[in-house]
């Protein structure tokens, strides 16, 4: 074997790629410098994920997602307590009897039933073995729509001792106060508060 053929061979990038001299059974390795921009991008990268590091676990300048999603969390219940509070300025027994004299209102109202009360009070409104009936005058927390709505809203009386032992659900936080009222209108245009005599 020549001794010279395992000198390394000087050649330039111009030249061609620039080969290592060790060859493993017949693989040649290149020996090549890599590019100024790669290895800027590369030190570049390197820097940033140091410095985001440092700030995001040493800092407070930045949330983590736990932070975003509790300040996210807390706009939607600030939104929601406006909400309750526009709607009860404005929500009265008048309105609700309006509201249960419209066709719109009282088919909104009526599919909020079907999905949410229903299974409680029964399709028909007569009730099951959990909800009481809403077809009849007894009242067990006030008969004024006013009374159904908080009903609705807020859940049986922390006092009350509810039907076959089942307290009425609050659905306050679930459907806002809109829908609740809606599903009001339904069930007072099924049985309509007795005119005063």
């Amino acid at each position: 074997m020549n001794p010279e053929s395992n000198k390394p061979v000087n050649k330039s990038v111009k030249d061609g790629p620039v080969l290592r001299d060790h060859v493993f059974d017949g693989i040649e390795e290149f020996d090549q410098k890599l590019p100024n921009w790669w290895l800027f991008t590369f030190y570049i990268a390197i820097a940033f994920y140091v410095g985001y590091w440092v700030i995001y676990y040493s800092s407070d300048l930045l949330q983590s997602p736990a932070e975003k999603i509790n300040a996210q969390m807390e706009l939607i219940n600030d939104a929601k307590k406006k909400e309750l509070a526009a709607m009860l300025d404005e929500l009265d027994n008048k309105v609700l009897i309006q509201w249960s004299e419209n066709a719109d209102i009282v088919a909104e109202g009526e599919a909020v039933f079907k999905t949410t009360c229903a299974a409680c009070h029964g399709a028909d409104l007569n009730g099951t073995a959990i909800g009481r009936s809403l077809m009849d005058d007894e009242w067990s927390h006030g008969g004024e729509p006013m009374d159904l709505f908080n009903l609705v809203l807020n859940g049986s009386p922390a006092d009350a001792e509810g039907f076959n032992g089942q307290k009425m659900t609050a659905w306050g936080e679930n459907l806002g106060p809109e829908k609740c009222a809606k599903a009001v209108a339904y069930v007072l245009s099924k049985n309509p508060p007795k005119s005063e005599e």
